[in-house]
């Protein structure tokens, strides 16, 4: 796919349109309301899972919100606008280091897309809204990780989904029960179809973890469990998440010819 392409197109869509694809997407969420924090295109290609909102956030941006004033958008919609979520500045550069991916992942396939573009054609949802500096179980909730894995079974159709920090948690037989709900994405999160190293990476053995799904609308999906939180060791290094990326995405490009 020319995702420059897929962009244009949503980008021709009348504002009924538009409105109606947004209405839409918000009604599927468990509160009927978008979730702050969750910054989301109307068709996304690439879908990035967190466990819930982090424990670094940007006091001044917090203290803004609290009285009243403007917040970091999240809604769905086209084109992110400057205000997006996805350039919220916390404390550990998680937002830098996924525009970082989201970019690297869609450049592969357009080489002149811009960051902005990239951005726009990517969602981000969290299993979980509470605030959380340590990834487990009781994070996440069973209405949202209910909601995600349907909306990429019944709703989106994105061509590859990074998890972040959900391996032990996707693999408990609760939680997993709850993602492979009746309507949601069937996986096996015991079982992997592949298990890539981190080559670059030599200090301590890391892997990527990867599923190959079709949603219910026929569409092929990657999953890939990232091999730690862009927050966490190694990561917490911007140079080693980069290498990282790189890794990865020169490898999924690879596979994907």
């Amino acid at each position: 796919m020319n995702y420059i392409e897929h962009l244009r197109s949503l980008e021709s869509l009348t504002p009924i349109e538009n409105e109606r694809i947004i209405n839409g997407l918000v009604n599927t969420t468990p509160d009927s309301q978008w979730p702050d924090g969750m910054p989301a295109s109307i068709d996304p290609k690439l879908v990035l899972i967190g466990v819930s909102y982090g424990n670094s956030p940007s006091i001044e941006a917090e203290k803004s919100h609290e009285e009243g004033g403007d917040y970091f958008y999240s809604i769905p919609c086209v084109v992110k606008p400057e205000n997006s979520h996805f350039y919220y500045p916390d404390t550990r550069r998680y937002w830098n280091k996924l525009r970082y991916l989201s970019h690297s992942f869609f450049k592969r396939n357009c080489p002149s897309i811009t960051e902005n573009q990239a951005i726009s054609l990517t969602t981000h949802v969290n299993l979980g809204t509470d605030s959380a500096g340590l990834a487990t179980k009781k994070d996440v909730e069973e209405v949202y990780v209910k909601w995600v894995s349907t909306l990429l079974n019944e709703t989106h159709s994105p061509d590859l989904v990074i998890l972040f920090g959900l391996n032990t948690i996707l693999s408990d037989d609760e939680i997993s029960g709850w993602w492979n709900t009746e309507s949601g994405l069937p996986v096996n999160w015991k079982k992997p179809d592949n298990i890539k190293d981190f080559s670059s990476y030599s200090v301590r053995n890391l892997i990527f973890r990867e599923w190959s799904v079709t949603n219910s609308m026929n569409h092929p999906i990657r999953l890939v469990i990232w091999p730690n939180h862009p927050s966490r060791p190694p990561f917490s290094d911007l140079t080693i998440w980069e290498q990282s990326v790189d890794e990865y995405m020169d490898y999924y490009t690879y596979q994907a010819h």
